[in-house]
């Protein structure tokens, strides 16, 4: 073998152990801090308001032609008449917590239920007071046409949206639920008739979109 042979033998040898040393050839680098932060996680809720540490009493009215309405002191003893339209308000808090946080206001199921689901007339009346009952609501940071082409369109209550806009909304809000019985409703007033619906627990839900 001659000189030549052996050298590039050598050679080899060597580039071989300088690549597979742990620590003859490496790669140039540096570190340096990044300034980092706190990220705190946003907040939705509603409850009822609280006056002096007492929660706000909701109130019925039922619109008589005057501004104001007139006051239903105990619901279950109102028998309505077709056409009847009830109002009913309460002040309920709402905390939105969150930079791009978009949260629904919405009339919550179980509402309006049929007093026995087992008669015909509760059922129907149910029904139709669900699917027309109207939900409103008036605060800062509450909008009921956010995004509207992007909402998904459905029947029934109405639903507001609450945008916190500047991060955060933390306020009482008047809710209001308007509930019209049937007068002229393609002549469904007598599958109604007698019929008795539950509203003790009306309710509203805070649903993140």
């Amino acid at each position: 073998m001659n000189k030549l042979t052996k050298g590039a033998i050598a050679g080899a040898a060597g580039l071989t152990l300088l690549l597979g040393g742990g620590t003859t050839f490496a790669l140039w680098n540096s570190s340096a801090e990044v300034p980092g932060g706190t990220i705190v996680a946003g907040n939705l809720a509603v409850a009822p308001s609280m006056v002096d540490g007492v929660e706000a009493v909701g109130t019925w009215i039922v619109k008589d032609g005057t501004a104001a309405g007139r006051a239903i002191p105990v619901l279950s003893n109102f028998k309505a008449s077709p056409g009847d339209v009830l109002v009913y308000t309460k002040s309920m808090h709402i905390t939105a917590s969150g930079d791009n946080l978009v949260a629904e206001l919405a009339l919550a199921p179980g509402s309006i239920v049929a007093s026995e689901t087992s008669v015909p007339a509760d059922v129907n009346l149910a029904e139709y007071l669900v699917g027309t009952a109207v939900l409103t609501a008036d605060g800062t940071g509450i909008s009921d046409n956010y995004f509207e082409a992007y909402r998904t369109v459905t029947t029934g209550p109405t639903k507001y949206v609450v945008t916190p806009g500047t991060g955060v909304v933390d306020e009482d809000v008047t809710v209001e639920v308007t509930i019209t019985f049937p007068n002229g409703a393609l002549g469904l007033e007598n599958t109604m008739m007698l019929g008795s619906v539950a509203l003790q627990d009306m309710a509203v839900t805070l649903t993140q979109q």
